[in-house]
């Protein structure tokens, strides 16, 4: 079974950090890790090299401490529940900070969501979630749309999608070992790329349909080498449309998608991870290529 011992949830208290903390407690709670929130202070390039300088007009020191002390509210607030809570501060460049020490305590997931505010946040990702997303070596869960009020975190369906390469026999697993951890109905889902103004051409609405046979196909032969037997679904259409269609007529509380690395070749789906979480309707974890 898959196990999360060690989650990481960089808290910048923003308010879709605020909103994401009723999210992260659940899942920490739910599978007993050790969970490690990460306050970052970033500070302008010049302090580093001219640090008496800079401080002589910002007190530097003051916003330390104020910062302490709201990270310190926040943490007592939302997980004084939770027995396995460590509190880290660093300064610098937050993505940075996060990857590091990911990479340094073998972090086993990322908790943090998009910043996309008001009309725009369909279309946003923070810079921070993009760096993080792009650079991380383990999974990272996040959300684009999180609720102001929050609710309890349910996570009886979950939905994979898979673009069929070979790589996508570890996103499948992962994904089995969540539906595991978390008692969850799962569905695997490819989209066959297309502009969906084909489906109204017959010749083309025919050629289309011929991709999806063979999706399906496809689909079924790399279920049956991997010994998996769960709901198989094949679309056609945008990716990240597709996707959403998807999550909302199957009422899926999780999306599991991969996602590409720096130097390493991505298929159509991995290509569109930032579309997928900003189109997505419920919260989605992303999976490095090679998992």
């Amino acid at each position: 079974m898959l196990e999360l011992k060690r989650i990481l949830f960089p808290v910048d208290m923003s308010q879709a950090c605020l909103r994401f903390a009723p999210i992260v407690r659940s899942i920490a709670s739910r599978t007993g890790a050790h969970l490690t929130l990460l306050n970052t202070l970033e500070l302008p390039a010049r302090y580093e090299t001219k640090p008496v300088a800079f401080t002589s007009w910002v007190d530097i020191r003051g916003l330390m401490r104020q910062q302490r002390s709201e990270f310190n509210a926040f943490r007592k607030a939302e997980f004084s529940c939770l027995l396995e809570v460590n509190h880290v501060f660093r300064r610098g460049d937050p993505a940075q900070r996060i990857l590091e020490y990911a990479k340094k305590h073998q972090i086993n997931l990322i908790m943090m969501p998009t910043q996309g505010l008001g009309v725009v946040r369909r279309m946003l990702i923070g810079s921070v979630t993009a760096k993080v997303l792009h650079d991380a070596d383990c999974p990272v869960w996040t959300a684009a749309h999180v609720p102001e009020t929050p609710q309890t975190v349910r996570l009886s369906r979950i939905l994979c999608a898979i673009d069929l390469s070979e790589q996508n026999v570890g996103l499948m697993r992962y994904t089995q070992g969540l539906g595991q951890l978390f008692e969850s109905q799962i569905r695997y889902l490819n989209v066959v790329a297309v502009s969906e103004s084909w489906a109204i051409r017959p010749l083309e609405a025919d050629f289309v349909m011929g991709l999806v046979r063979d999706a399906q196909a496809r689909m079924q032969a790399l279920e049956n080498s991997v010994n998996i037997r769960e709901d198989l679904k094949v679309r056609s259409g945008e990716i990240a449309h597709a996707v959403r269609s998807e999550a909302l007529a199957w009422n899926a509380d999780l999306i599991v998608i991969g996602r590409g690395v720096l130097g390493k070749a991505l298929g159509r789906l991995r290509s569109e991870t930032y579309q997928i979480i900003r189109e997505s309707p419920c919260q989605v974890v992303s999976v490095v290529a090679d998992w």
